[in-house]
């Protein structure tokens, strides 16, 4: 299978294919082995003779895309128990599918143009760190504690007829740049990912900036809110119900 990453978390990969596999099946990088002097009582005489030793060097490493193209060819003897191919099953009900359950998909996905603000302060935040001004050392260090461990895990929304779809991508398991994943809201493309569980209302809410981005605790955000909405970035929801995941992979 030739694929092309457009988004993939390894340590999701290799978690979830241990746990079918039963082992690791990761490989050092170099074996290598040398003579050392010792005693050898099978050979005839009883004299001195080498005896080999095994030494691994390096790290262990791994073929990602020989190893993932595997991992969805031992997905397809879970069919339909702790795997549910909608690629090749149609017939599947996405409101059914129980939460721990991977579910592949293929659709085109869209990040909330609103969204848009958050990665453009997201990108600039150490700069802009450096231009606040702070009247003591210990205001610069609370806000560096605040501001210093902000990181955006990016929304995505995917239209189906029933029911939309949701979660968030890790910016550190992108294969491709930010500016690019506009092009996938009219592009087919694969998605493989852990169902989280279905929310049924009639609004739900996708992403929170103060919980997801800033990511202060739930009393601060309350003090930070006025009739019940953010100040400052506003929060991204969409109309339900909406099945949320966990992805794996999205690929091409």
């Amino acid at each position: 299978m030739f694929r092309s990453f457009i988004y993939l978390d390894e340590d999701k990969l290799y978690t979830y294919k241990r746990q079918i596999d039963g082992k690791n099946n990761v490989q050092p990088k170099a074996v290598s082995q040398k003579k050392t002097a010792g005693f050898s009582a099978a050979v005839s005489g009883f004299g001195l003779n080498g005896a080999t030793e095994t030494s691994i060097d390096g790290e262990f490493e791994k073929d990602v895309s020989f190893d993932y193209d595997h991992f969805e060819l031992d997905l397809s003897r879970l069919e339909g128990e702790d795997y549910f191919d909608c690629v090749l099953n149609a017939e599947y009900d996405l409101t059914t599918i129980p939460a721990m359950k991977l579910l592949r998909i293929c659709s085109g996905f869209e990040i909330p143009e609103a969204f848009d603000a958050v990665n453009l302060i997201d990108q600039f935040m150490p700069m802009l760190m450096g231009q606040i001004e702070t009247k003591s050392a210990g205001e610069q260090e609370a806000l560096e504690g605040i501001l210093g461990k902000a990181s955006a895990d990016i929304p995505f929304i995917i239209e189906c007829d029933d029911v939309a779809i949701s979660g968030k991508l890790n910016a550190k398991h992108l294969r491709e740049e930010y500016a690019n994943l506009e092009d996938y809201a009219d592009q087919d493309v694969y998605i493989l990912c852990k169902v989280v569980g279905m929310v049924r209302r009639d609004i739900v809410e996708i992403f929170d900036p103060l919980k997801d981005f800033i990511r202060l605790p739930r009393t601060i955000r309350r003090q930070m809110t006025a009739d019940g909405k953010a100040v400052g970035l506003d929060k991204i929801s969409v109309e339900g119900p909406v099945l949320k995941v966990e992805v794996v992979a999205i690929y091409k």
